[in-house]
């Protein structure tokens, strides 16, 4: 079968995880029910509770709180369709996790509702402007290079360069397939350059002439990224989530540099929120003061290795995380690029990716 029509058939498979293409976790659904209830029982939503944090969170809060968190598990794009399938009859209190692209699509379709917690002006970026959504996770969408291969001084500087500079072609690896969060919130940040509302799908066309080199000069890859780095193919440099940096140094025995674009990094913002028409508001509104709390995050923080919004909650952490929390966020129009991604992502699928 030609490759073309394998990957249209992935392509097809995304399509049916939901109303947006915005990529399939693969974490898979899970839910673990308890016996306590009504207003003590907080049903969490979310695609960020595997390797133990979900155990964490529902022990602490009932130690803390009181409250049994009854935990529904489920990767981001079916968890984002499942809430919107729900809003007619809401089954969850509260949301963590997601992305922007996903907290778009629960905005526009009223499944979250203002609140507005006690820590929610500590923030200093990743709230929603009208608090229907806070942040309390900061995951940068960056490009890492091996300093064991290129130093800092002739790394890149930016994305564009990497296509635009024929020192760079073929020494950075690309995804041969659209579905990851990462390589989207990626692309999220080069189609924010070259927005035409009257270009192809609202891309100019010098848009999409860079989004066609970005993939013909990379070396495209079915592994993980840093696999490719650290194998013969080449490449030094790819995409990598910031939280997936410290252990693929370990593991690849990479030296780690990254690029700090002057135009920002694209950043993955997980949130926590309100469902609209929660069965126990009141609890949920407990939950959300205490879980984005600074003291909390801190702690949350240090055991799974993430970089909390808060922060306070980065005093005592690894160096590494202040870092990435004082990177620039690029300012990104999500409102313009949400609904649209589906469409882009098709395009380059069936035009760029061989």
């Amino acid at each position: 079968m030609p490759k073309i029509f394998v990957k249209l058939l992935g392509f097809i498979s995304v399509l049916s995880c939901g109303m947006f293409l915005f990529g399939c976790n693969q974490d898979g659904s899970q839910e673990q029910a308890g016996d306590g209830g009504g207003g003590n029982m907080v049903v969490l939503y979310s695609n960020a509770l595997t390797d133990g944090r979900g155990d964490w969170i529902a022990e602490r809060a009932m130690a803390d709180l009181g409250i049994e968190v009854l935990q529904v598990q489920v990767g981001g794009v079916d968890l984002a369709n499942r809430l919107v399938a729900e809003r007619d009859n809401p089954q969850a209190d509260v949301v963590f996790g997601l992305n922007p692209m996903l907290w778009w699509q629960l905005q526009h379709n009223d499944i979250i509702v203002q609140h507005v917690p006690p820590w929610a002006n500590e923030i200093p970026v990743g709230n929603h402007p009208n608090g229907l959504f806070h942040a309390v996770i900061l995951v940068g969408n960056l490009l890492w290079y091996d300093q064991n291969q290129i130093n800092s001084a002739e790394a890149p500087g930016d994305w564009p360069e990497l296509w635009q500079n024929p020192t760079f072609h073929g020494r950075y690896a690309v995804p041969d397939t659209l579905e990851g969060s990462t390589v989207q919130m990626v692309l999220s940040g080069i189609f924010n350059r070259y927005i035409d509302p009257n270009g192809h799908l609202g891309i100019s066309d010098e848009g999409w002439e860079n989004i066609a080199a970005k993939f013909r000069y990379g070396v495209s890859s079915n592994q993980d990224m840093a696999a490719e780095i650290a194998g013969p193919s080449g490449a030094v440099m790819s995409q990598i989530w910031s939280h997936g940096i410290p252990v693929r140094e370990e593991q690849f025995e990479i030296n780690a540099g990254f690029v700090s674009p002057g135009v920002g990094v694209p950043f993955s913002i997980e949130g926590v929120a309100l469902v609209n028409g929660a069965n126990n508001p009141d609890a949920a509104r407990r939950f959300i003061d205490w879980f984005g709390q600074a003291e909390i995050m801190h702690e949350f923080s240090a055991e799974f290795g993430f970089v909390p919004a808060h922060p306070d909650a980065l005093e005592g952490l690894p160096p590494f995380n202040s870092v990435i929390a004082g990177l620039t966020h690029q300012q990104i129009d999500w409102d313009f690029i949400a609904p649209r991604m589906g469409d882009w992502l098709e395009h380059i699928l069936l035009n760029y990716m061989q």
